[in-house]
């Protein structure tokens, strides 16, 4: 099964969306510059057990993963500010982009729980 992300846009006033393929590295590093546009809001990938949400804020990542694991947020730099969303991650959920990337990355070819990243019950 190709994985696929599915990001809500809303571009110049008109709410849409996009799909982006996400199979390899690059397939990530393009989603990952897609939501750091201002129109672009969390991306979600589902597998057939558990879906990562992906969102961009101010130059952070944030995710939160839902599965056999638990649903969790990344345990982020405190510095870090909350990100509007649907999904609401909380402030000191944040973290660079590039461990995001690494995560996100880990995610694809595992399907499970990225360990590349430390993580947080989303009631903590």
């Amino acid at each position: 099964m190709t994985l696929m992300a599915a990001v809500p846009t809303f571009r110049d006033g008109v709410p849409g969306g996009e799909t982006v393929d996400v199979t390899s590295d690059e397939d990530v590093t393009r989603l990952v510059e897609l939501l750091a546009q201002p129109w672009a809001d969390t991306g979600s990938i589902q597998t057939d057990d558990a879906v990562l949400d992906v969102h961009v804020h101010e130059g952070w990542g944030y995710l939160l993963y839902s599965g056999a694991a638990g649903y969790l947020v990344t345990d982020g730099d405190p510095e870090s500010p909350s990100a509007p969303s649907e999904t609401g991650f909380p402030a000191g959920s944040g973290l660079p982009l590039e461990r995001i990337t690494e995560a996100v990355r880990e995610f694809v070819r595992t399907r499970r729980l990225p360990g590349a990243v430390p993580w947080r019950d989303v009631g903590a």
